[in-house]
């Protein structure tokens, strides 16, 4: 996933546009105009109501888009009190015209949050390493090093980490001290592995850096010279088959593209 998955954009830009769909809907169901309902609203509706009415949808689409851990809680807080506001407000004017209006709210919360508690969406939330459009740009390195003191071929590196395909038998979760020497310069880092190949004809192993300030400058100047030979790892970045045209065509076409999907 080469950048921020487009459910998870189009979900969080209509929760944004969301208040604006609400004055239209109310204004419709009330016969007032949008300059009368408006006005309803900041005049007689009760602050705290219009609080939920307006900005907590705007702060929930914000939630999502952010993707974290404590962003993705505070997201089902935002809906959780959406869905309560509601209630309260059928409730009080509760009649059998309001009543599957009220219906209608409590599907689209159900299935909101169905999507939400499906694991390939969660992870985005939950797991820093399928936040890939986050990762500093690689560049293809190609070079040997040595991990925990036996030889390693590095396949790419970037400012955070590498991808070595060979080396020491790791599991994810291992530390490892790598080092390598590259333009007369030794570089001495030590990491985490946060990846590991499943594919037994493609081994390799993904390492997150837990860089020192002088790992971090010793790194920074590989990094350098390989971004001035245009070595960066063009297969990472977004292209036209990431695009919105390209994943709306893929979503009517075929049904894919609503849940995030990951690879290797």
């Amino acid at each position: 996933m080469k950048r921020k998955p487009w459910s998870l954009i189009t979900i969080a830009l209509l929760h944004v546009l969301a208040p604006f769909g609400n004055l239209v809907l109310n204004a419709l169901r009330s016969g007032r105009t949008l300059q009368g309902q408006w006005h309803y609203w900041f005049e007689v509706v009760p602050k705290p109501l219009l609080f939920i009415y307006v900005a907590v949808p705007m702060l929930a689409g914000l939630f999502i888009y952010i993707c974290r851990r404590w962003s993705y809680w505070a997201y089902l807080a935002c809906l959780s009190l959406i869905f309560l506001s509601n209630l309260y407000s059928y409730w009080t004017s509760m009649n059998w015209n309001t009543f599957p209006v009220l219906m209608l709210v409590v599907i689209v919360d159900l299935i909101v949050v169905a999507y939400f508690v499906v694991p390939s969406v969660q992870k985005v939330y939950f797991d820093p390493r399928m936040r890939w459009w986050e990762a500093a740009p690689r560049y293809n390195f190609n070079h040997e090093g040595f991990a925990n003191g036996t030889k390693a071929f590095i396949k790419n590196l970037g400012q955070g980490g590498l991808f070595m395909t060979s080396g020491p038998s790791l599991s994810e979760g291992d530390n490892v001290d790598m080092t390598w020497s590259y333009q007369g310069q030794d570089v001495s880092v030590s990491g985490v592995v946060v990846y590991k190949s499943p594919r037994v004809e493609s081994p390799g192993y993904g390492v997150k850096f837990n860089h020192t300030h002088e790992t971090q400058n010793q790194v920074k100047s590989v990094v350098d010279h390989l971004h001035k030979q245009g070595l960066i790892v063009v297969e990472r970045l977004p292209g036209p088959e990431d695009s919105f045209a390209v994943w709306i065509k893929k979503l009517m076409t075929r049904g894919e593209g609503l849940f995030p999907k990951f690879k290797s």
